[in-house]
């Protein structure tokens, strides 16, 4: 048999009481515009590009014990000119926006659809 300590009440559990006027609750329908895929596709298709360019310059980082510590020196410094100077030597088609912390950097790749931004890619890496 299964008693309770004499010092606390016992156990009153909640229950959710049964209305007999509950109504159910409505759905409703919405109706959407069409799909468009154009601007979609595009997009996807624009920020494969940027994905190019990040694999480019993270194999240039992985590869290069040179270009690495440049890099590193020189966003440590906060040179932000010499950082793009140093991107510049990779090739890429879209320069990427940095930014610098304590832990590591940030790259953003970004690309406009016509004069929508259609696309971003943020790449983060550390070095702490």
């Amino acid at each position: 048999m299964y008693r309770y300590h004499p010092f606390y009440p016992p156990v009153q559990r909640p229950y959710s009481p049964i209305h007999p006027r509950a109504q159910p609750i409505p759905s409703y329908h919405r109706n959407y515009p069409a799909v468009e895929t154009k601007t979609f596709m595009s997009s996807a298709g624009k920020t494969l590009n940027l994905l190019g360019d990040a694999q480019k310059v993270l194999q240039k980082i992985n590869t290069s014990k040179d270009f690495s510590s440049k890099f590193m020196n020189a966003a440590q410094q906060s040179n932000v000119p010499e950082v793009h100077k140093l991107l510049q030597t990779i090739g890429t088609r879209v320069q990427p926006v940095v930014s610098f912390n304590p832990d590591g950097v940030r790259l953003v790749f970004d690309e406009k659809l016509g004069q929508v931004d259609c696309c971003h890619l943020i790449v983060i890496v550390r070095w702490m």
